[in-house]
């Protein structure tokens, strides 16, 4: 059940009524506090008009229309929301309604309300880390002592004062980019480069049905694509998953750091050959390793490299990724890895809550997982 200080409303769209009820009694038994069912968009709007929800389940179609406006009028709102719905994510209806967490009819309630918790705690985390960032005065940008960036470099090699001011003058002009933002996309002409300084960003790629992949993860301190200048188009897209600050780094600036500043230049050299380690365990994570395996090797990834920027205290940090998101990291569906969460959990591996991870026993999921941080690099820093 659902655990909060402020009791949560979903808005529900459902046009069978008998499935509305069972869902609303389901969702009212879990802690949440229903809006609807709706059966037509048209009432989901009107009621999106008087209050707006925590979280929401909509279909494609309801009665009345397709649900696209209703999904525009949610997105407006910071309302977090899944589908429930009969048609399959890859139908040419399913545009508009990309990338959020899918349940396809019909489904156990239970499977829909477990979906809907991880959307919440995934949701609240977001919202406290935009809350966070746009409170954020000018006097209190990253200060050179945690730098994420400086922090990332030095974890590959000692860097000198002139280099940690060098870097902390690059990073000024940092802006906050929302959840769920292309910060370049697949076929764009390449440019600057991206820095990510808090948040969690991605690379991945498409394919025409809509089907994702996530490549790869970018953590704070993670510069994406040091030489891309070279490439005619991007292959990949960049995305926000969470609210992110980054900063762009203009070409010649990079130039002027490979060139001129051999320490900055060997760290990042060294951060590239890290970034294509990363890949090749994660190509071996998709092809030789179960979806339990998968996620539990992934959790340890996670673990060391924010540790490496000392954002994992205690075992523990911040995960705000929907089902979705891990379900194409992984390669498996968001129900397979609701049950393989589950799974974790109940070994006593880990905890879920308040859209933070903490591994409850981290030698017992690197066993689980056949874990070797050598890919990575780090040295001694973080070492366990």
């Amino acid at each position: 059940m659902l655990n909060l200080d402020e009791q949560p409303s979903v808005l529900l769209t459902e046009d069978f009524p008998l499935v509305g009820m069972d869902l609303s009694d389901s969702l009212e038994k879990a802690g949440y506090r229903v809006i609807g069912p709706a059966a037509t968009a048209t009432e989901a709007l009107s009621f999106l008009e008087q209050e707006t929800p925590t979280l929401a389940i909509i279909g494609i179609a309801l009665t009345d229309k397709l649900c696209i406006e209703l999904v525009r009028a949610l997105r407006e709102r910071g309302v977090a929301f899944l589908v429930h719905s009969g048609y399959c994510q890859n139908d040419p209806l399913a545009g508009d309604f990309r990338n959020v967490p899918w349940i396809i009819k019909p489904a156990p309630s239970e499977d829909v309300v477990s979906v809907l918790d991880e959307l919440s705690l995934t949701a609240a985390s977001v919202r406290q880390e935009t809350t966070r960032a746009i409170s954020l005065r000018p006097a209190e940008q990253i200060s050179g002592s945690v730098n994420p960036l400086i922090r990332k470099l030095e974890s590959f090699t000692p860097l000198s004062d002139e280099d940690r001011r060098l870097l902390q003058k690059i990073c000024v002009n940092q802006r906050l980019v929302p959840p769920h933002t292309d910060l370049s996309q697949e076929g764009d002409k390449p440019d600057d480069v991206f820095v990510v300084l808090s948040g969690l960003a991605c690379r991945h790629k498409l394919r025409t049905n809509g089907a994702r992949q996530i490549l790869a993860y970018l953590l704070p301190g993670d510069p994406c694509d040091l030489d891309v200048a070279l490439l005619g188009t991007m292959d990949h897209t960049i995305t926000t998953l969470s609210a992110c600050k980054v900063v762009r780094l203009a070409p010649d600036v990079v130039t002027d750091l490979l060139a001129h500043h051999p320490r900055i230049a060997r760290a990042l050299r060294k951060n590239t050959l890290v970034d294509e380690a990363t890949l090749r365990e994660w190509l071996m994570n998709l092809g030789r390793r179960s979806s339990v395996e998968r996620l539990a090797h992934l959790f340890c990834e996670l673990l060391l490299r924010l540790r490496a920027v000392g954002l994992a205290p205690e075992d523990s940090y911040a995960l705000p990724l929907t089902q979705v998101d891990l379900a194409d990291t992984t390669g498996i569906t968001s129900v397979h890895v609701n049950r393989s969460l589950k799974e974790l959990r109940q070994r006593g591996l880990i905890e879920l809550r308040g859209g933070r991870l903490k591994i409850l026993d981290y030698a017992r999921l690197r066993t689980l997982a056949e874990f070797r941080a050598n890919y990575l690099h780090l040295g001694d820093r973080v070492a366990v």
